[in-house]
C-alpha cells in the first residue's frame, strides 16, 4: 500500500531557485558571454565597445525569453524531464493537460494531483486533491478559455485557448476548448470529492 500522504509536496511552489537561474543565466550570462568573445575576436578587450553590446543583448535576449514563457513556447521544453519521470511515480495520471504554465496530471481514482510548473520546471509536486480550492472554467472572447483552480490559496490558470485576437465562443474552435476546459474542471472536482471520501 502506497503512503500517499509521506510523498506529497508540503507547499505548493509556483515558483522556483533554477527557473530565476535559468533567467539569469540566458538572459544576462549568455548575452554576456557572446559580447565578450566578439570584443576579443574583433581585436581585444574594451570596456566601452564590451559594455553597451552586452546590455544591448542582455535586454533582446530577456525580450525574447519573457515572450517565449508568455506564450507558452519554452513550457513543453523546460517541463520534458520532469514529465519523463512522472511515469516512476506509484500514481495513475491517466489524465493530463499541458499548458503554458505547466503540465497538471490527474489521478482521479487515488484523488491525487500532480503539477508541473513552468515556473519550477525541474520538480514535480504532488498533492492531494482535497487542497483544490474553487475550480471553475472562464470563457470570454477577449481573453479566451481557461480553467483555474486554487491550490493552497495560489490560483493555477490552465488556457485550452489562447488567442490575440477575439474568439468566436460558439465557433468549433470554441466549443471544443470549452468542452476541454469543462471536463478539467470536472475531473478536478471528482478528485476532490475521492480524496474527501464523498465518493
Amino acid at each position: 500500500m502506497i503512503n500517499m500522504k509521506a510523498m506529497e509536496t508540503e507547499k505548493f511552489k509556483k515558483f522556483g531557485a533554477s527557473f530565476f537561474l535559468l533567467l539569469f543565466g540566458a538572459g544576462i550570462g549568455l548575452p554576456f558571454l557572446f559580447s565578450l568573445i566578439m570584443v576579443l575576436v574583433k581585436g581585444g578587450f574594451r570596456w566601452d565597445v564590451f559594455l553597451p553590446m552586452g546590455i544591448v543583448f542582455s535586454i533582446i535576449a530577456c525580450i525574447s525569453l519573457l515572450i517565449m514563457i508568455g506564450w507558452g513556447t519554452l513550457t513543453p521544453l523546460m517541463t520534458k524531464g520532469a514529465y519523463k519521470r512522472v511515469e516512476d511515480l506509484p500514481y495513475h495520471f491517466d489524465s493530463s493537460f499541458r499548458g503554458r504554465n505547466g503540465r497538471l496530471l490527474i489521478d482521479v481514482d487515488n484523488g491525487m494531483i500532480g503539477f508541473i510548473s513552468a515556473y519550477n520546471p525541474f520538480e514535480i509536486q504532488i498533492f492531494n486533491a482535497s487542497r483544490i480550492e474553487k475550480a471553475e472554467r472562464i470563457a470570454s472572447t477577449m481573453s479566451g478559455v481557461r480553467f483555474v483552480f486554487f491550490l493552497d490559496g495560489k490560483k493555477i490558470t490552465m488556457y485550452t485557448l489562447l488567442s490575440n485576437r477575439a474568439v468566436n465562443l460558439k465557433s468549433d474552435m470554441g466549443v471544443e476548448a470549452i468542452s476541454k476546459a469543462d471536463t478539467f474542471v470536472e475531473l478536478l472536482n471528482t478528485a476532490k470529492s475521492r480524496a474527501e471520501g464523498r465518493i
